[in-house]
């Protein structure tokens, strides 16, 4: 083997070598926590959990996926009710505990058996996780009216 060819071999071997240990030290994306329809109290000491988690991970991304529910608390859910309920979780991290709002990712995952939440930390350069919705949105029955955004401030 002539030297030009051994050190495209070796040079090789060192990019590959390069490009795979830089991948594993990228920390695997988590699932940090999962709460359903608890009281608020609860809910905000999961999300205390989450943002110290995301506090020591500071270049890590907080993703919150919401799933409605095929029934919230006994009775056919109203459109947007899920929404409505989820849209108190990013400002109590942002506003209460100091997270910022660029670290914290809230998406709609579809529907679920029951409202849920999923609470997941993203490392920096590693792929969001996709929602999985367990029920078709064509499975869902509504019942009329609109959520009040009021009836789930929490006092937060």
């Amino acid at each position: 083997m002539n030297l030009i060819r051994k050190s495209r071999i070796g040079l090789i071997f060192v990019l590959l070598a390069f490009s795979m240990s830089g991948s594993a030290s990228l920390a695997p994306t988590s699932k940090f926590d999962e709460f359903g329809d608890i009281n608020c109290e609860d809910e905000m000491a999961h999300l205390d959990n989450f943002a110290i988690q995301l506090q020591h991970e500071s270049s890590a991304r907080g993703l919150i996926i919401f799933y409605a529910g095929q029934w919230f608390r006994g009775r056919l859910p109203k459109r947007g009710e899920a929404a409505a309920r989820a849209a108190r979780i990013k400002p109590y991290l942002v506003q209460r505990r100091g997270i910022p709002t660029s670290q914290v990712v809230v998406i709609d995952g579809g529907f679920a058996e029951e409202w849920r939440v999923d609470l997941w930390v993203v490392p920096k350069g590693a792929t969001m996780p996709a929602p999985l919705p367990t029920v078709s949105v064509k499975d869902i029955r509504f019942r009329k009216g609109k959520p009040n955004p009021h009836d789930y401030k929490c006092g937060i």
